[in-house]
């Protein structure tokens, strides 16, 4: 996203302006809003797509993401507009309505310097668009690469403290980000960590309307399950989790393959260098079962870098090692002189307790700071409106509620004895969809029962116990009753698409299947299905819990001895 000096290839990256695309996404040269030009496509996923810009206002490179749920809607070749699936227009509309003001909200946290800072939000061929600052660094995945494999703690205890006080106060926005992980963090030229990539709920949640993005081994087992509650909870395993593969060089085992038989060595045993009690506080916060995990990003970082208490008469045991260490030099090797052991000891005990000082003062500090400016940037809002005001956008309409009174987000309902004499109105929650209410109404207790519906989408509430407007107060109970969607389906048709395309479509649709491998491919490639075991068109009985075969193309392979093994979704 330089200016070409000449014509032809570009001379600095080689690009060239026939350079072939995906036809489902913007064409680069692509102008947006008068101002901003997309450049390549860098990435895409159930939610939409990110690609590399210009803005002609600035002369700066940015970062261009897209609202294009592919399984909802489409594009021709070309054709910037949008077309939407006339069926799954109300869902569009309602993700489209939780895209835009999970953005407002990171706008208006705009201050926070370890996220990606959003620059603009505006509509557009018939979708939504969010203009982020362009960030000059790599992933921590490939930061990692480049460092062995692993960080010491010392290099944690430097690197992470202003990103984790950021993800504490992006949480107090009642913001939760549910894709943590090396590949969502990146390492920038200031050797900085910033997060990146937030996404709605329905996009890292399998068995919702999109297809979900999970991070193996950091999406918590919650993730798994559209009936799970999520919250802070779910950001402390995947921040737990990246720790864990930063300090062992490992990554943790899935969450779901935990389920049955829990594994995950803890990292002192992968190596001896970590920390016991650090080693511990990381376990805790990849806990199975969400009441017994570490609950929020405060407290994670409060047990993480308190002075662990030794007790000088026992003698820590040996831990196994699994791995082949640096080998010592002779005189790394060599032990101190006795007269000065006890003088180390207590000069690194005091070196521990100041850093452990520094720490919680420099994170202080930095909650005041947030504090002060988005006081100033309430007030300098105020009577201006422009294109990266919050207020900008005006969403379309939907099947979406009106949000609840601000609240401090909390991972435990209001108790009485905080506010008792609050009174809210009941929101309407009829029509919106249940994972963005889990996340947004703290400050009641929201129950749910599943049930199938014709005429709903997987995922909307159907009804709710208490009528919109009623006045309630905090921590009543309310009873929602949501769709799981049509109680059968016509078979979705699977003409071009690869097998796990096409399975991922099936799991959206509530339909168990198994994948079989068949060397009668009539011409189709291999991966890509061939036929399943229904017509395109026929019934399936989702209630029933009715199995489709899924067959598809593989060189040498056979229907009897490639069969994968069955997926219940």
């Amino acid at each position: 996203m330089n200016e070409k000096e000449s014509d032809g290839p570009c001379e600095k990256c080689g690009y060239s302006n026939d350079a072939p695309y995906l036809p489902s996404y913007l064409a680069p040269g692509t102008i947006l809003n008068d101002r901003y030009i997309v450049g390549k496509l860098l990435s895409y996923n159930g939610e939409g797509a990110t690609y590399i810009g210009f803005d002609k206002v600035t002369g700066a490179k940015v970062t261009v993401k897209e609202y294009m749920p592919d399984t909802l809607c489409s594009r021709k070749k070309g054709d910037p507009q949008i077309v939407v699936d006339a069926n799954r227009l109300p869902l569009y509309k309602t993700y489209m309505s939780e895209f835009v003001e999970l953005n407002k909200a990171l706008l208006k946290a705009r201050s926070m310097t370890h996220i990606q800072t959003v620059l603009d939000i505006f509509p557009q061929n018939n979708t939504a668009y969010v203009i982020f600052e362009f960030i000059n660094g790599i992933t921590l995945k490939a930061y990692l690469a480049n460092c062995s494999g692993e960080l010491t703690w010392d290099r944690v205890k430097e690197l992470f403290p202003p990103i984790l006080t950021t993800l504490s106060l992006v949480h107090s926005a009642g913001i939760i980000h549910r894709g943590i992980s090396p590949q969502t963090i990146l390492v920038t030229e200031k050797n900085e960590l910033k997060l990146i990539d937030f996404q709605i709920s329905a996009g890292r949640t399998t068995g919702t309307e999109i297809a979900c993005e999970m991070y193996p081994g950091y999406s918590a087992p919650e993730q798994y399950s559209s009936a799970e509650w999520q919250g802070t909870w779910t950001d402390v395993y995947g921040i737990s989790a990246t720790l864990y593969r930063v300090l062992t060089g490992c990554v943790p085992t899935e969450s779901i393959s935990r389920l049955g038989n829990d594994n995950c060595p803890e990292p002192m045993v992968i190596n001896r260098n970590v920390p016991s009690h650090v080693s511990k506080v990381i376990m805790n916060g990849l806990k199975l079962n969400t009441s017994n995990r570490i609950q929020t990003i405060t407290e994670l970082v409060v047990k993480l870098f308190e002075q662990p208490k030794f007790n000088t008469a026992e003698q820590e045991p040996v831990r196994p090692v699994q791995r082949v260490r640096k080998v010592e030099t002779k005189e790394e090797a060599k032990p101190a002189p006795t007269g000065t052991k006890s003088a180390n000891a207590k000069k690194k005990k005091q070196n521990n307790k100041i850093a452990v000082i520094a720490t919680i003062i420099v994170c202080a500090v930095i909650v005041i700071g947030f504090a002060i400016a988005i006081t100033v940037l309430a007030i300098t809002d105020k009577g201006h409106t422009s294109s990266t005001d919050p207020n900008y956008y005006s969403a379309p309409e939907s099947t979406t509620t009106s949000s609840a009174p601000e609240t401090t987000t909390s991972n435990t309902t209001v108790s009485s004895d905080t506010a008792p004499d609050i009174v809210y109105g009941c929101p309407t929650f009829t029509g919106a969809l249940f994972t963005s209410i889990q996340d947004t109404y703290n400050f009641v207790k929201i129950t749910a029962e599943y049930k199938f519906d014709d005429t709903v989408a997987n995922g909307i509430v159907i009804s709710q116990s208490i009528k919109p407007d009623t006045e309630i107060k905090s921590g009543t109970e309310i009873k929602l009753v949501v769709s799981k969607g049509p109680a059968s389906i016509k078979l979705p048709d699977y003409t071009g698409l690869k097998v796990d395309q096409y399975t991922a479509l099936l799991s959206q649709k509530n339909v168990k299947f198994e994948k079989k491998a068949t060397s009668d491919t009539h011409g189709v490639k291999d991966g890509y299905v061939v036929k399943c075991s229904k017509e395109i068109g026929e019934t399936v009985n989702v209630k029933d819990s009715e199995k489709v075969t899924v067959y598809y193309a593989k060189s040498g392979g056979s229907s009897s001895s490639s069969s994968t093994s069955s997926k219940t979704n």
